[in-house]
């Protein structure tokens, strides 16, 4: 059991949740109240075909990765050690189906048939992106990025397809968390390339480091880093203006500071554990932009 939990990425599945139900719980019931398009049930549904379809594309990226992983990560492998590889297989499609039914399910009870068609299209292309596009050039790194950017709005999906809601409202907030998760995201993906070059490398991968060089691909990590950081800035500017300090303090603290510490880390990093540090950073700094929906709700 606990290997299979340590397959499907249970911490980054708990993460999935949270994100859906802290815009549930921040952003969308304060505004529609008890209106909301979905009771308590239906959204648990949501969220949990959500976290279904991302654990089917652990499941499905560590199968094809076996002889990647034991050059990259031997230590940390979990097929053919913990789990069979024909298990893996039959979980994998076994979750699929269930999270598919249910996004259909889903579907049919708020007669918007867009929902399971994005579901689907998540599933394949998870499948796509463990054959194929994760072994291109950056093609990889924005198929994740997109598909975690994509979670915030799945969580506000029904609320922002309703003819009558409160989209002026709802929408900036979502909007401005998906491209938080996309930009962070898009910063893990390619330091985890370098950290894994090794393994990608002997198997013919072309990933970003691998193509341009080590040196040039730290660059691009720190440039986007800066630019986040800048786009906090200006946001922060705007909140002093409105004297919410507290919001000014907390991005301070919370995202630009790890942002720093990432871009600093980056640039020195030589072994694979610094860069594990770096792309763990990452992941601290996106649990972080979505724990801010705590103050936005009491602001």
């Amino acid at each position: 059991m606990l290997a299979f939990l340590k397959l499907i990425r249970i911490q980054n599945l708990l993460i999935i949740a949270f994100t859906q139900y802290m815009i549930r719980y921040c952003v969308i019931l304060p505004v529609m109240g008890r209106d909301s398009a979905l009771e308590d049930f239906h959204f648990f549904l949501l969220s949990l075909s959500t976290v279904m379809i991302a654990a089917a594309g652990y499941v499905i990226n560590d199968y094809f990765d076996v002889r990647i992983d034991k050059v990259n990560k031997p230590e940390r492998m979990v097929i053919d050690k913990g789990v069979k590889r024909r298990v893996a297989i039959g979980a994998h499609t076994v979750i699929n189906f269930l999270a598919i039914a249910i996004a259909l399910y889903l579907s049919w009870y708020m007669r918007d048939w867009k929902l399971v068609v994005i579901y689907i299209t998540a599933a394949t292309g998870l499948w796509l992106y463990s054959t194929t596009f994760k072994r291109k050039f950056l093609s990889g790194n924005l198929v994740i990025a997109l598909f975690t950017a994509i979670v915030p709005f799945i969580a506000a999906y029904h609320e922002l397809t309703r003819q009558y809601s409160p989209k002026p409202v709802i929408l900036p907030v979502i909007a401005a968390l998906s491209f938080f998760a996309f930009i962070t995201t898009l910063l893990r993906e390619i330091i985890k390339d370098i950290e894994d070059l090794e393994g990608d490398e002997a198997y013919g991968c072309k990933t970003m480091p691998i193509v341009l060089g080590i040196p040039a691909t730290k660059n691009i990590v720190i440039l986007l880093s800066l630019i986040t950081i800048c786009c906090l800035g200006y946001i922060q500017f705007l909140m002093f203006l409105d004297q919410e300090i507290v919001l000014v303090i907390y991005f301070l603290f919370a995202l630009q500071l790890p942002l720093l510490f990432l871009t600093w880390k980056v640039k020195t990093a030589k072994s694979k554990a610094e860069f594990r540090l770096a792309g763990n950073t990452a992941k601290f700094i996106m649990l972080m932009g979505v724990c801010y929906l705590f103050l936005y709700l009491l602001n």
